[in-house]
């Protein structure tokens, strides 16, 4: 639940202290469209990060230097000092105080978040981060309405429950659940039987009850039985696992990257079940095609027939019949169609062969029938599999036995005299990460040595090495391969220390050197995020450097 209001409100509730004396060094866009505010606190480097777009759509807090490639935006804030952070009540809008600004992190999912600078002063709108047809600079900038009705506007056939979850009180179920039971209270009692009084004594325990999670939060990773996982400030279901966390930053980051390798999960079964589908329906449109080759073998005999008719006819070496009578051996007459642009014999030669192309057809699909439809099978029984996978592990195993390679991946050789630029590192399956050593190798890898369809890498956010994955065809690696290879990209990267690292990653056709910009610079046409831990290739296999 990184996305409820409460958590949101522990958040800042937590950084509150640590952003005394604190500075904001810039502000700027990623190339995925998260807002990230770069501060230097006493404690060190600190982004704050606002993810607008799936699968995040929330504030999270990360301990690295901004990216090498950003978008700066709001110059006004640079070496500004945070007096506050504070969040509006019941309603996702956290605002920085900077002197006589205000950082306005509207934090709504969906097309109303945003992150706006506003002149303290007069509230006057100075610049927006996602545009806004309705918000123009120097207009009154006013905070979305909250879409909670309030307690006491809630309809009267809505149960308590329903009431501390679904409105401006914003108790998630396992909180509005949690306190349904502290304090003896039935939640399945309806809100419009309760009198004036009980209503705004339950308002009241209700908020105070909010304000304590969010001011004492226990913070845990709580699994349901069914694998549900919840990041809660206390208050775990009777029946879930739970698992502590040191602070509520370290919980939503916990539960950012889970999110992201959901995400990737999701994303692999997409893309095997659209392939599967894909060859289900071409071996089902085959199977469809055979089937009618089976039947059509019943006119072959007929076809023989009228040519051995045709061959013994008086007029076979006319031409421009349509149609002519013969007699067989017991007296019975046919009238065989003609093709008037062929002689009778022709015609003759013309309805052997379809005999036996029918013939051919029906024994071609009577030995293909039986393979195509046990592979039709196949496919359908993984497609009940892939829906039950659970890790990225599951899908690649299950992808490597529908679609076995047709070969192992080979090693593209890198010329003998730039070989000794960059760091070689062996992967799962025969594939190899090749790693820049400084900016000039990092360009000379990305631009001269990467093929349009080999896997670039690189750490989010920091400097470091570029990683290049040579593939012998357009068939990208599996999962694993591309996890373990991020992790060795964000071991050779300044954010070495950390304890998982955002590692982009896409095919080197989506890359773009900027005009006029330094070696190792390049744009992202699209990119996709694995989050990994640094992984010292040393410790696990041998880098000939």
């Amino acid at each position: 639940m990184i996305r409820h209001w409460t958590t949101l409100a522990a958040l800042v509730l937590e950084l509150r202290p640590q952003l005394e004396r604190a500075v904001v060094v810039e502000c700027y866009r990623t190339s995925s469209d998260e807002i990230g505010v770069h501060i230097e606190t006493p404690y060190g480097a600190m982004q704050l990060m606002h993810a607008m777009s799936r699968p995040i759509q929330s504030v999270y807090v990360q301990r690295a230097n901004p990216p090498q490639r950003r978008q700066r935006m709001f110059p006004q804030l640079a070496l500004s000092q945070v007096e506050t952070i504070a969040i509006a009540d019941a309603n996702r809008i956290i605002s920085l105080l900077l002197g006589q600004w205000e950082l306005v992190i509207v934090a709504v999912p969906g097309a109303r978040s945003n992150c706006i600078l506003l002149e303290k002063a007069s509230r006057v709108l100075v610049d927006a981060a996602r545009f806004d047809p309705s918000m123009r600079v120097g207009m009154q900038w006013e905070p979305p309405p909250p879409h909670l009705p309030s307690p006491l506007e809630c309809p009267n056939e809505w149960t308590v429950l329903e009431v501390l979850q679904r409105s401006t009180l914003l108790l998630a179920q396992p909180y509005a659940q949690a306190w349904c039971r502290t304090r003896n209270e039935r939640g399945d009692t309806l809100w419009g039987k309760l009198s004036a009084e009980e209503r705004h004594r339950i308002i009241a325990s209700a908020r105070a009850f909010r304000d304590e999670l969010i001011e004492r939060p226990r913070p845990v990773i709580a699994r349901s039985p069914t694998g549900q996982e919840l990041f809660l400030l206390g208050c775990v279901p009777d029946g879930w696992q739970w698992q502590d966390v040191a602070s509520v930053e370290e919980g939503i980051c916990r539960r950012v990257r889970a999110l992201y390798h959901q995400w990737a999960l999701d994303r692999a079964k997409q893309q095997l079940e659209r392939r599967i589908r894909s060859e289900l329906g071409r071996i089902e449109a085959a199977i469809e095609a055979l089937a009618g080759d089976q039947e059509g073998i019943e006119a072959a005999p007929l076809f023989e027939q009228w040519g051995n008719l045709l061959v013994v006819s008086c007029d076979r070496h006319r031409r421009g019949l349509t149609s002519i009578e013969c007699t067989d051996w017991d007296g019975l007459v046919y009238e065989v169609p003609l093709d008037p642009t062929l002689t009778v014999l022709g015609n003759a030669e013309r309805y052997f062969a379809k005999a036996r192309k029918l013939r051919r057809a029906a024994m071609i699909a009577e030995q293909r029938l039986p393979l195509l439809q046990q592979r039709a099978d196949t496919l359908r029984t993984a497609l009940d599999t892939l829906a039950l996978a659970q890790t990225a592990a599951q899908v690649e195993s299950l992808a490597r036995e529908l679609f076995p390679a047709a070969e192992e991946p080979s090693e593209r050789r890198v010329p003998d005299q730039r070989a000794g630029r960059f760091r070689r590192v062996a992967l799962p399956q025969g594939y190899v990460l090749l790693l820049g050593k400084d900016a000039r190798s990092n360009d000379e890898l990305t631009f001269q040595i990467a093929k349009p369809h080999d896997v670039w890498l690189h750490a989010r956010g920091v400097e470091g090495a570029h990683g290049i994955i040579p593939l012998p065809s357009r068939q990208l690696p599996p999962p694993s391969v591309i996890e373990q290879a991020a992790a060795i990209v964000a071991y050779y990267s300044a954010a070495r220390g950390s304890s998982y690292v955002p590692v982009s990653w896409t095919q080197r056709k989506y890359l773009r050197k900027p005009k006029k910009s330094g070696a190792g610079a390049v744009d992202l046409l699209r990119e996709w995020v694995v989050f990994a831990e640094p992984l010292n290739p040393s410790s696990h296999s041998e880098a000939e450097r």
